[in-house]
């Protein structure tokens, strides 16, 4: 298991909603402590959805092409998944 993040760009987020219910069926449940948080960000022409996994998550992470990242900024976090005081840990 990875000490680390992993960070996802999804993509368009009104086209995202088939890939997070696969996702929540893919870690329903999630494992105690874990998390996955999504965020929009700006990209080149649209908003972006970003997903970021907890340290628990790599192997799937990893399987949806995530990559390494530090943790992530609390500023626009939110819960997808999991366990919501990762949040609070993030600020």
């Amino acid at each position: 298991m990875s000490a680390g993040w992993s960070r996802w760009v999804v993509g368009d987020p009104t086209l995202a909603e088939p890939l997070l219910e696969a996702l929540r069926a893919e870690l329903a449940p999630v494992p105690a402590g874990e998390a996955v948080m999504q965020k929009l960000e700006s990209g080149d022409l649209h908003c972006q959805l970003i997903l970021y996994f907890s340290p628990g998550l790599q192997t799937i992470a990893r399987r949806h092409g995530a990559a390494p990242c530090p943790p992530p900024d609390s500023n626009g976090l939110s819960l997808l998944l999991g366990d919501g005081a990762l949040i609070q840990s993030q600020a």
